[in-house]
């Protein structure tokens, strides 16, 4: 296989997983890229805008445009740090909390479908690959 092909697999995979999933979430009143952040921030609460940015890996802008509508509808509070009134810690509010993890369900879901429906794909060894390259990028994004 040619490398420059990983890419292109990356990517479809991503586009079909988010496709099936907004199928799934079209009655929650959120978007993919929102429900992404709410299960992030459910995964990694009270981190700072700036740290679930780079975390992410999600434009600061962006970010911001999307915890507006998440402190909008409810789901997401921000407070000044403990340490640094510039900074505002992110976290769940209870309606959040239960949506983010009824997101996690379904998601959860769909890959465990996927994986029943083919099962020469090994998931333990899938997900410590995609953990070992996304490593990879992390110390090389430091470097």
């Amino acid at each position: 296989m040619e490398l420059f092909e990983f890419s292109r697999f990356i990517a479809a995979i991503y586009r079909q997983s988010k496709h099936d999933f907004k199928r799934e979430i079209a009655e929650l009143d959120v978007q993919a890229t929102q429900s992404d952040l709410l299960m992030f921030i459910y995964d990694h609460p009270a981190l700072t805008q700036q740290q679930i940015a780079q975390a992410m890996v999600v434009d600061p802008s962006l970010l911001a445009r999307d915890l507006r509508v998440l402190v909008a509808k409810g789901w997401v509070q921000r407070a000044a740090h403990s340490q640094d009134r510039r900074a505002k810690v992110i976290t769940l509010t209870t309606a959040g909390q239960q949506l983010a993890r009824r997101l996690k369900e379904i998601m959860t879901k769909w890959w465990s479908e996927l994986f029943v429906q083919h099962p020469e794909i090994n998931s333990q060894v899938f997900g410590r690959q995609l953990e070992l390259v996304r490593q990879a990028l992390v110390v090389a994004d430091h470097d």
